[in-house]
């Protein structure tokens, strides 16, 4: 009789044992498929979008420099540009600068919750703002002064920086983690065709 007890509360004991287990292993594989979707969503509904647009801004900038401003420290500063220099600086701003920076400013206040980290970093902030000037600036281009220019200046290579190294770094985690899960998985699959 004791060893029916015996046999029966372990039976029980295992019982508990196993789902305990089995109920740690769920949880971990929800936390784990959870962190997988919110990188992936980071990735895809912020990070990607704003990596290409921001490259692309880049890229078109850095050509315009090239083609169109002269080197700082030659030819005269503070005066107004000629009429031709004028027309192109206004096409490439209303073609180019001004919507591809609404864009970046309109997937930012889309998907402003999948920044990483707890607060909105400053550089984003930022470059909200100066994407913001566009629109003062496109309203009333005639009555804007001899610059031309947008109220706020873009932070430049900072913003860059920003999002490079935080797609960077979500790629990055998107690898482990992906890697993590098949490695469980193969191991789950091994454990089931014992």
């Amino acid at each position: 009789m004791i060893a029916a007890m015996v046999t029966a509360c372990t039976s029980i004991l295992i019982a508990i044992m196993a789902y305990w287990l089995n109920h740690q292993g769920e949880t971990r594989r929800s936390l784990r498929e959870a962190r997988i979707d919110r990188v992936s969503s980071q990735l895809k509904d912020l990070y990607g979008p704003l990596l290409v647009l921001t490259e692309t801004n880049e890229k078109a900038w850095r050509e315009y420099c090239r083609r169109y401003i002269l080197p700082i420290g030659v030819g005269p500063t503070e005066i107004p540009l000629p009429e031709l220099e004028e027309a192109r600086w206004r096409m490439w701003v209303e073609a180019v600068f001004a919507p591809t920076a609404q864009k970046m400013r309109d997937i930012i206040t889309a998907r402003g919750d999948l920044i990483i980290g707890g607060e909105m970093p400053p550089v984003i902030l930022e470059f909200c703002a100066h994407a913001a000037t566009y629109d003062a600036l496109l309203a009333n281009w005639d009555g804007v002064g001899p610059s031309k220019s947008t109220l706020i200046r873009h932070p430049g290579n900072r913003f860059l920086s920003y999002v490079r190294e935080s797609y960077g770094l979500l790629k990055a985690e998107q690898a482990l983690l992906l890697k993590a899960a098949r490695e469980v998985g193969r191991f789950e699959f091994n454990q089931s065709a014992r």
